[in-house]
């Protein structure tokens, strides 16, 4: 029952996304942990992430095939988002937030 209820979970996800562009964690993680069951809320956010990054690079790996990825403006980005997670995580630390 659970794996019906993930599916048609990630499919009204989906869909939503479909109308409205963006925004897939915010309702993915309440519907795992709320309608699906998922008892941690870290595996809610950790499953939402899996699946975006699974969809970026089946997006991405099509449109590079097609010459339209700006691979350095990506990389830039990329470092500055890689960077601004370490110093947080770094802060965290210092602070012991866990």
């Amino acid at each position: 029952m659970a794996d019906l209820l993930s599916g048609f979970s990630g499919a009204l996800v989906g869909f939503i996304l479909a109308l409205v562009g963006g925004g897939g964690s915010v309702l993915a993680v309440p519907l795992l942990v709320y309608g699906v069951g998922v008892t941690s809320t870290h595996v809610a956010i950790g499953t939402s992430a899996l699946a975006v990054s699974a969809s970026a690079l089946a997006n991405l790996l099509g449109h590079a095939r097609a010459g339209r990825v700006k691979w350095r403006c990506g990389l830039v980005f990329a470092a500055a988002v890689v960077t601004g997670a370490l110093l947080e995580v770094l802060n965290m630390d210092h602070n012991g937030i866990d």
